[in-house]
């Protein structure tokens, strides 16, 4: 299907500096040609992977614990710079509640791996698993981002029913993993994949271990990786392997940004602490609106939306005839909702898991919460500054400001 834009000059010129296009397409009416999938996923049967992850990109995964390391490993990954993600047994965490501190501190997601680490489908009681690791993690998952890890990797849809039914629908999962599933020997004594509880199991040295899982993270390229930080040997290995990724060029995210659960989280029943559309700040006549499947919003009026767009966005517009006009800090409705896609973040910038907040370079694009602006507004010299009232805070202020 081809779009067709005309942009008027005289459109242009207008003193609010509107941007308006008239699009002879399906865009019209809201069918912009992409897929409409908007089915509901809590639990689901089909476990989460790393599918669609950017080459080069892993994901830290850390199961079972936390454990007598698991503190120093926080600290370690947070001076490194990676956000990991720590997959808590609730008898663990009653063993160290001030590890469950730390992780949140650092930047980390905590996530839930159950209470007693059953096999979720031969459990007398799956519910009583989640729900009580839950109430020991949920102070400290921010975002309102729910995720569940089933021990083993032991997983049904009829283990998901069940969750859904007893109403933990703000739980995204299972999430299974890429990377770490098995120990691989060669011929030669190499090993060709490692999983870390396998490699001590087999006595095996920590840089042969080591070996195994850059070796299966180099030939998949990205993944969601697994390991167990109830191994003081894995706390060691992962020392090395953080400084053996950055080495051979891999960027790290928290698992909540992983397309598949990103996709999950925006489809959630109940989204968690993740504020309305409604506790969102926009301009006199616009509202907070959401857009696409994956949790994106926008602020809209009738007509228009109001900006300002990512570099991306405007490269696009320009590559569709828009010219100067697509610097303009509105456009038509239309042309906006288009040209960001169906994604959770716009054309040209990426999702920050820990600001929960669209990322294009050292910007953050909004809308930003009532709270965050009020709390903008106290922080801010000059109070009376449109800056807080806009779309657009640089990403190190908006950490200072903080969740909304």
């Amino acid at each position: 299907m081809v779009r067709n834009f005309n942009i008027s000059k005289s459109q242009i010129a207008v003193p609010a500096l509107t941007l308006s296009l008239v699009l002879f397409v399906s865009a019209c009416n809201g069918n912009s040609g992409r897929r409409d999938d908007s089915s509901v996923q809590d639990f689901s049967g089909p476990q989460l992977m790393g599918h669609g992850m950017a080459s080069k990109t892993v994901s830290l995964t850390f199961d079972d614990g936390p454990g007598p390391r698991t503190v120093e490993l926080s600290k370690f990954l947070k001076a490194e710079g990676v956000q990991g993600t720590f997959f808590i047994q609730g008898s663990a965490a009653a063993r160290y509640p001030e590890a469950l501190k730390q992780l949140r501190a650092d930047g980390h997601l905590l996530a839930n791996h159950s209470y007693t680490h059953p096999r979720m489908t031969a459990s007398t009681d799956p519910v009583g698993e989640v729900r009580r690791t839950d109430d020991l993690i949920k102070p400290y998952v921010d975002q309102g981002h729910f995720l569940f890890r089933a021990p083993y990797g032991n997983w049904s849809g009829s283990v998901a029913n069940i969750l859904n039914a007893a109403g933990l629908t703000k739980y995204v999962g299972s999430i299974f993993w890429d990377i770490g599933g098995e120990r691989v020997e060669r011929a030669d004594g190499s090993l060709a994949k490692a999983a870390d509880w396998a490699c001590w199991a087999e006595d095996d040295k920590i840089e042969k271990c080591l070996e195994g899982y850059m070796n299966e993270t180099r030939d998949l390229n990205r993944g969601i990786i697994l390991m167990h930080d109830v191994h003081s040997r894995t706390i060691d290995m992962a020392k090395l392997m953080v400084k053996e990724l950055k080495d051979d060029g891999f960027d790290f995210v928290r698992t909540d940004a992983v397309p598949s659960v990103v996709a999950a989280l925006a489809k959630r029943t109940n989204k968690g602490d993740t504020p309305p559309p409604d506790a969102y700040a926009c301009p006199a006549g616009f509202t907070a609106t959401p857009v696409g499947n994956a949790g994106a919003l926008l602020c809209l009026s009738a007509e228009e939306a109001q900006g300002p767009f990512t570099l991306g966005m405007q490269a696009s517009c320009r590559e569709n005839g828009g010219g100067d006009a697509c610097a303009n800090t509105r456009w038509s409705k239309g042309l906006a909702v288009w040209l960001h896609g169906s994604g959770r973040c716009p054309a040209g910038s990426t999702l920050d898991a820990q600001l929960n907040a669209c990322i294009e370079g050292d910007e953050a694009f909004g809308p930003f919460t009532k709270k965050q602006v009020a709390r903008c507004k106290t922080l801010s010299a000059d109070p009376d500054s449109p800056v807080c009232e806009g779309n657009r805070w640089s990403k190190a202020f908006l950490a200072g400001v903080g969740q909304g």
